[in-house]
């Protein structure tokens, strides 16, 4: 469906660009009827493509100059991965440089300005959705490392690992096996803690089955071997505040931006002609 904003076509690949973009959000699939979802995202999609395309006219129509540096900077970054010869090619490249610096321009001023939330809000949100701040299963453990690699052969490596499992067996302290023994060393061989389905499968599977303060045999991962030692288990549950703090500043921020975006495009909307011409027909210019 051809729409023209202020005589300018809308191109079709923006539009199935915006679709595409919008459509990653999950709450599209509750639409279970995908005759209707395709028709309302591409409703949508065709907006937003009116959207960009009133943002790029206010940014061309802006007399401002772009610093001539800042052009050639990102023309030679540019030339630098792509293949750019002859002179049409180097106007070229400058004039779509600019034209996407004006862009970055005219929407970072749109949304900058935006207030951020005060610790009071995000603290105040967080507690009144708490229950959907959910933190999955967590281990605290430990482990003594030796890698496989391009400076360690596999019988290095399995030496090393042997030798490790028989100072632990003699009794010695896990963390300071870890530090004569481990080619990850530090902290007596503790990781920070880690959310299930983080680890490969063989680690995490032999650390399940252990209680807290219980260690392994030798683990074989496709990283080397492993001894590991669990010093807790952190059950699923409500997401600590303070791990969910920036997240909710994020959210806040993005929200209030996107807000300020929304009234400078409606502002655009108010004062351009947009016009949609059915197949077959020529649009007269306005």
């Amino acid at each position: 469906m051809p729409y023209y904003v202020n005589g300018q076509l809308v191109p079709e690949d923006l539009i199935h660009r915006e679709a595409a973009q919008i459509s990653r959000d999950p709450r599209w699939s509750n639409i279970t009827d995908q005759a209707e979802r395709v028709k309302r995202l591409r409703a949508v999609a065709e907006w937003s493509a009116q959207d960009k395309v009133l943002i790029a006219q206010a940014a061309a129509n802006d007399p401002r100059p772009i610093d001539p540096q800042l052009i050639e900077q990102q023309v030679e970054r540019l030339k630098e991965n792509g293949n750019y010869r002859g002179a049409f090619d180097q106007i070229a490249l400058r004039q779509i440089v600019e034209h996407g610096l004006r862009a970055e321009r005219t929407m970072r001023e749109i949304t900058e300005g935006a207030p951020e939330p005060t610790a009071e809000e995000i603290e105040a949100f967080y507690h009144a959705n708490r229950e959907n701040f959910r933190a999955p299963e967590r281990f605290r453990a430990a482990h003594i490392v030796k890698y496989v690699n391009e400076a360690q052969s596999e019988e290095q490596a399995e030496a090393g690992i042997g030798a490790a499992l028989a100072e632990l067996d003699r009794g010695e302290p896990f963390a300071e096996v870890a530090e004569r023994h481990s080619d990850c060393k530090g902290n007596g061989g503790e990781l920070p803690d880690f959310p299930a389905g983080e680890m490969v499968e063989e680690f995490e599977n032999a650390i399940r089955a252990l209680e807290p303060g219980r260690r392994t045999d030798i683990i074989v991962t496709p990283f080397g071997f492993h001894i590991a030692k669990l010093i807790a288990r952190i059950p699923a549950g409500v997401a600590p505040f303070e791990d969910c703090r920036q997240d909710i500043q994020n959210a806040f921020t993005m929200r209030r931006r996107h807000e300020r975006y929304l009234r400078a495009v409606a502002g655009l909307r108010s004062r351009a002609e947009i016009r949609f011409v059915p197949e077959g027909q020529v649009a007269v210019p306005a």
